[in-house]
């Protein structure tokens, strides 16, 4: 029978964790358990422990450990409660994270054992070390990247200058390739010294690429033993629009807040829109319920700008059903692609006011009881937007959850 530290090997860099666990195989009835481990505290220093799913296994447990971090040294244990029998079997009595903090190799010391069964009878074990090996990181980053200019006609060329930077101790060849959302626009190979950085410039030539909106981002390739690989790509800040050499208007987005709404209740929709052509157009957008018209703005808009528009929602003379919510933009003289003025969101539910949740979460069943009521509860701590009912005109959203809208419930039920 042994215990041991899984994995053996262990290769980290210096300012990232790791964990290792202490796993037990081929036991039989065991109650109870206590281990001791010891690592060199110039090199790493103990981020955490907690108990493995092994003797949980056989009911509740007692987990505790202590630590001396100027030594490098702890001891846990662990207990079941009550009169159980013991746990059989192989598994995973503890895991432990280690924060790497200097260069260097060392033995993770695994030693006094102690196992008791139920019958508090010890358990003859073997135990088996692990061993660390600790070496500076090799770690790339893409730290900005920046396009201009950021609106364009297609065939225009937008500069794309990318910032990467050698956060290692290395130094590192890799490849950095730009996108324009999924589509490649280059990639270069580089050099970099350990701690350097610089600035590499693309051109994107937009000749084949159609009217709208494009994500910049930009990817250095991983490099070998690379940990952190997470800031290895990075997007733009801004959009560029590729404009369309004409007349173009849009419906690009909506924003809403809610997915249930009692009846007789409010409801906030914005539509976000723009104009894609070169001319600066006045248009009217008009929101839809199904096919029922609820509202129309107008609004005029400069070449390549976009605006958001606030509607309002009064669900007084709608049946509690599901609803789909739909923009449109209406086309402006010369306007001959139109495919881009209506845009559909997804479906809204109108129930009794305030069921907020039914038999499954989030699934309105007819009947505002204590089952939404304590949904109004949690939702005034996480703000779910859909328990906002009230504001500062009743029955109007006011933007957040608060004791007016738990009141409303209570209301209702």
């Amino acid at each position: 029978m042994k215990v041991s530290v899984f994995p053996s090997t262990v290769t980290a860099s210096i300012d990232q964790n790791f964990s290792i666990d202490i796993n037990i195989a081929n036991v039989f009835n065991l109650y109870a358990w206590e281990f001791r481990l010891s690592w060199n505290p110039s090199l790493l220093d103990l981020d955490n422990i907690v108990q493995g799913s092994f003797l949980e296994g056989g009911g509740s447990t007692y987990f505790s450990y202590k630590q001396n971090a100027t030594v490098g040294y702890l001891v846990a244990d662990c207990t079941l409660l009550g009169m159980v029998p013991g746990v059989s079997g192989n598994g995973t009595l503890a895991t432990i994270t280690f924060h790497v903090e200097n260069q260097g190799e060392c033995t993770l010391d695994l030693y006094d054992v102690l196992l008791l069964d139920s019958f508090e009878r010890l358990i003859p074990c073997d135990a088996l070390d692990g061993y660390g090996y600790f070496t500076y990181q090799h770690d790339i980053a893409v730290t900005n990247v920046n396009a201009t200019p950021l609106t364009v006609f297609p065939g225009d060329i937008v500069n794309i200058n990318v910032t990467v930077q050698n956060q290692g101790a290395f130094s590192e060849m890799f490849n950095v390739t730009t996108y324009a959302d999924l589509e490649v626009i280059g990639s270069q190979s580089i050099s970099l010294y350990n701690g350097s950085s610089t600035i590499i410039p693309f051109a994107w030539n937009t000749t084949n690429f159609e009217k709208g909106d494009y994500i910049i981002s930009a990817s250095a390739s991983i490099v070998p033993n690379e940990v952190d690989t997470v800031d290895n790509t990075k997007t733009a800040d801004n959009l560029v629009t590729i404009l369309f050499n004409g007349h173009d208007v849009a419906v690009i987005g909506f924003g809403r807040l809610k997915t249930i709404v009692g009846q007789g209740y409010c409801m906030n929709i914005t539509v976000t829109v723009k104009n894609y052509g070169i001319f600066e157009e006045t248009f009217d957008t008009t929101i839809y319920i199904n096919a029922t018209l609820i509202q129309t703005q107008n609004v005029t808009l400069t070449s390549g700008t976009r605006y958001t528009l606030n509607f309002l929602w009064n669900t007084t003379n709608f049946d509690k059903a599901n609803y789909t919510i739909s923009a449109y933009a209406w086309p402006v003289p010369d306007e001959t692609d139109t495919d881009n003025n209506l845009l559909v969101d997804g479906t809204v539910v109108v129930g009794i006011a305030c069921d907020i949740t039914g038999p499954i979460e989030g699934v309105p069943d007819g009947v505002c009881n204590m089952r939404d009521i304590g949904y109004f509860c949690e939702a005034f701590v996480n703000q779910e937007l859909n328990c906002d009912v009230t504001g500062p005109v009743w029955g109007m959203p006011d933007g957040t959850v608060n004791m007016r809208d738990i009141g409303e419930a209570c209301n209702n039920f």
